[in-house]
């Protein structure tokens, strides 16, 4: 009861904090907006729904969503063979997809005021395949949105399309890489017009994360004037290693996967199959913290 009321307490402190700053909801969905504090404190934030329009020209894929885990292994397996063709094969033109898509995402600004006053740069914080946004905040002592709101920055983690508290469209069709380049590019917009969060912030950054560095690089080259700077982390230039770091999640439908999370989504939508699947990419024994709440911000990616 005592935790329960603490974190009731901190979430009206919070509230009032960032209402004090200016209009911290604004850009957010009616009705889905909430305040809380960071992992460790040094942040406040408001998490809500964004709503992000875009226009992607997508590849249409010959591409029919997998029946069963077999059906879905068969396909990586003849993705990464010798030769394969599968992805020339499989692309029979492209389609226009205008949408509107509701984007989750956590504001979050330095929790002291003195910092808040002084903000001038938000990072946007694209996270990669299988997790979520809510990596970027993990846990105190893990999170990179504490690390930032002591620097003195604001941060801007978000829920690709297909992932998390963003919405669920067609595995294949629509949510594919073009489309999470729009919908960054949307995002950098909102803020450059001062339509998402209230505050007048005059620096971007965009800040990647493994498949997320992929998409700032594609947001970079189609749009070089949205952000003024860059991270890329977990990132190479070479694709040599795709093939192991995909099969190494032993990707998973998620809907069979963990039926209790997924079990509404198409069979498109998959997952790491298990913490294996999440250390064999991700993690060297003995250099990370076997305690750690990485299974917690597992979440479903797409096949296309």
């Amino acid at each position: 009861m005592r935790s329960v009321c603490l974190f009731i307490l901190s979430s009206v402190t919070t509230a009032v904090t960032l209402a004090a700053t200016g209009s911290p909801a604004q850009g957010f969905r009616a009705g889905t907006v909430k305040f809380f504090p960071s992992a460790g404190n040094q942040a406040i934030c408001v998490n809500g729904v964004v709503p992000v329009s875009v226009s992607s020209k997508n590849v249409i894929l010959d591409l029919a969503s997998p029946t069963t885990q077999f059906n879905a292994t068969a396909i990586f397996q003849e993705l990464f063979q010798a030769g394969s063709t599968i992805a020339q094969r499989a692309q029979l033109g492209e389609r226009l997809v205008q949408a509107t898509y509701g984007i989750g995402g956590n504001l979050c600004v330095p929790r002291n005021r003195t910092l808040i006053d002084a903000i001038k740069t938000i990072q946007v914080l694209t996270h990669g395949v299988g997790l979520e946004k809510s990596y970027w905040d993990i846990a105190p002592g893990y999170s990179y949105v504490d690390s930032a709101a002591t620097a003195g920055y604001a941060t801007f983690a978000y829920d690709r399309l297909g992932v998390g508290q963003s919405d669920h469209p067609d595995p294949i069709q629509e949510v594919q890489a073009f489309l999470q380049v729009e919908i960054l590019h949307g995002l950098a917009q909102l803020f450059r017009a001062k339509k998402l969060g209230g505050f007048n912030f005059t620096n971007i950054v965009g800040v990647g994360h493994s498949f997320g560095s992929i998409l700032q690089v594609g947001a970079n080259r189609k749009y070089p004037r949205d952000f003024d700077g860059v991270v890329l982390t977990g990132f190479t230039a070479t694709i040599t290693n795709l093939p192991y770091t995909i099969l190494a999640n032993n990707p998973s439908i998620a809907a069979l996967n963990q039926p209790d999370r997924f079990g509404k989504l198409p069979y498109g939508y998959l997952v790491h199959n298990d913490a294996i699947a999440i250390q064999e990419p991700f993690f060297r024994y003995p250099y990370f913290d076997p305690a750690g709440k990485y299974m917690l911000v597992k979440d479903a990616t797409t096949l296309a």
